[in-house]
């Protein structure tokens, strides 16, 4: 057993207590190598989550990094609306227009794995300032593409954002999972995604109005570019906050920090810069196998709903005669309910648990939401007003639930990459496929389109019992405890030993997963390039 001294310095800071600091102030790390203790192992440097930061330094990062990703949100939620104005202006196909939509996703099939990764070996907030840069570029280039009313140009500045507006949502998860692990997590998740609404929201109601500005749509793109900026603001701001305010104890612990204590404890040796990255890049190999099945199982489920909301505006047109303007105000309507309905089931999944039954309700309601928008006359409002509870219920189960599979702080950006990526190659795939369905139905309506959300949906109705049942076998009902209940569960793991069968590595699900997601990665980009010519 490693004595007192030698965990104070094997630890990661948050782990020791008070009088462990005072040995060891900050981050900095000196150990004699001639005194090693030869009974440490490796799980000694394993870092847990920060659960004592004081309440003043969660709250000032809470109330920067909400708005990391508003500026991409905005860029992003004008598009639908504007989906006749941009086929009229451009030119150009339904299945064309589901490549600018879509086109923001191609890099993202492949970036935030790679992102993730790096962000959890050198920290979240560079990267964050990278994403910015291009966000900011990619908006500016796909604004400045409207003058000339040059397509390609348009889809080059909507990759160009891709490259920095996922990155920026990766950010946003792994730095929540830091500052509210253990107490408030689902609540402040729950929160972004209602803010999320409400920039969403003002997006699509202002899209229109936007692109009549001087008789001219290119504003409805150029506005947005100016809130992208003002994010960057915002993250260079967080960044003097978390380098200059906080103390070294409460930032953030990256996997080079604990690759440097290793060091210090002798149970690694320093391999070089390529090395590393090459250990960094393969985190993806430690993800634990319920996580795993999670990500691979979870096919179109987010899809579905992006393609409904894209097409929205357009669905009401063709149903129902309404106008484009009419339609986006309709269509705002769809992140109404989310903005009150969100935050309460964040308390809800800290105060109760029970997480994994709100996937399948939220599936459900989104069934007959379809139904009722794509194949029945009734008032729109109706079904956009029920597929906006649906996404109350659908979306935060899983987000929520990615600190709690994957525990390990070095890991959390992995997780929230990957399942990026596969819900960009989902996004791609169906955005791509839904808009040659439509080109190739009589009438170019949506009742093939709708038939195959419904039936994405249904299997997600299934999706709820199965994985309460797996949460039962592999993580002893983790994922049905409060905040309180769990971290008390996870003591009593810790204390004897005991390691959950969903928190390991279980190599034939890794392959699986991961030939799985090369697959989609290939035919995501050969769609692209297919319809998008």
């Amino acid at each position: 057993m490693a004595t007192e001294k030698t965990m104070a310095v094997l630890s990661p800071p948050h782990e020791l207590n008070d009088n462990q600091r005072s040995q060891t102030p900050d981050n900095d790390l000196t150990v004699d190598a001639d005194k090693k203790d030869e009974s440490v192992c490796a799980a000694d440097v394993t870092p847990l989550q920060v659960t004592d930061t004081p309440l003043k330094y969660r709250i000032i990062a809470l109330s920067c990094i909400l708005f990391f990703t508003t500026g991409a949100a905005f860029a992003e939620s004008t598009l639908g609306p504007l989906k006749s104005t941009f086929v009229r202006e451009l030119k150009i196909n339904n299945a064309q227009f589901a490549s600018i939509s879509t086109a923001s996703n191609l890099v993202n099939t492949m970036l935030p794995l790679i992102g993730g990764t790096v962000m959890d070996y050198y920290g979240s907030i560079y990267g964050a300032l990278g994403a910015c840069f291009f966000t900011v570029l990619g908006s500016a280039i796909a604004a400045g593409a409207a003058s000339s009313n040059n397509y390609q140009l348009l889809i080059g500045g909507r990759i160009v954002m891709g490259l920095g507006s996922i990155v920026l949502e990766i950010c946003q998860s792994k730095l929540y999972a830091h500052w509210f692990s253990g107490s408030w997590l689902a609540t402040v998740i729950a929160l972004d995604l209602a803010w999320n609404s409400v920039t969403v929201v003002i997006a699509r109601v202002s899209a229109v109005p936007m692109s009549r500005l001087g008789g001219w749509y290119g504003w409805a793109l150029w506005i947005p570019t100016i809130v992208c900026a003002a994010c960057t603001l915002i993250v260079i701001a967080y960044l003097v906050f978390e380098r200059r305010v906080v103390p070294k104890r409460y930032r953030p612990i990256t996997g080079r920090q604990v690759h440097k204590q290793r060091l210090a404890a002798g149970l690694e040796t320093n391999e070089g810069v390529i090395s590393r990255m090459r250990t960094s890049v393969l985190n993806v190999l430690r993800l634990p196998c319920f996580y795993l099945i999670l990500a691979g199982t979870h096919l179109f489920q987010n899809s579905a709903r992006t393609v409904y909301s894209a097409n929205l505006t357009d669905i009401q047109e063709r149903t129902r005669g309404t106008t484009a303007l009419t339609g986006g105000y309709y269509s705002s309507l769809l992140n109404v309910i989310v903005i009150v309905v969100v935050p309460l089931l964040g308390i809800f999944f800290d105060k109760v648990g029970w997480r994994m039954p709100f996937v399948s309700i939220g599936a459900a309601i989104y069934v007959l939401a379809f139904a009722l928008i794509g194949l029945t006359k009734v008032n729109a409002i109706a079904p956009i007003l029920l597929a906006s509870f649906g996404l109350s219920l659908n979306v935060l189960p899983w987000i929520a639930s990615f600190p709690i599979i994957v525990p390990d702080p070095t890991l959390i950006g992995t997780a929230y990459g990957l399942f990026s990526s596969l819900i960009a190659c989902n996004n791609v795939i169906l955005e791509v496929a839904c808009g040659a369905i439509q080109d190739a139905t009589p009438g170019q309506t949506y009742d093939r389109v709708i038939y195959l959300l419904i039936a994405i949906k249904a299997w997600q109705v299934l999706e709820g019992p199965v994985f309460d049942w797996l949460d039962g076998r592999m993580l002893g009902h983790t994922l049905r405890m409060s905040e309180k209940k769990r971290l008390k569960h996870d003591e009593e793991c810790e204390a004897t030993g005991k390691v959950l069968p969903g928190l390991k590595r279980y190599r034939p699900v890794t392959i699986i997963v991961a030939c799985q997601y090369v697959s989609m990665v290939i035919i995501s980009w050969v769609l692209f390039f297919i319809y998008s010519m």
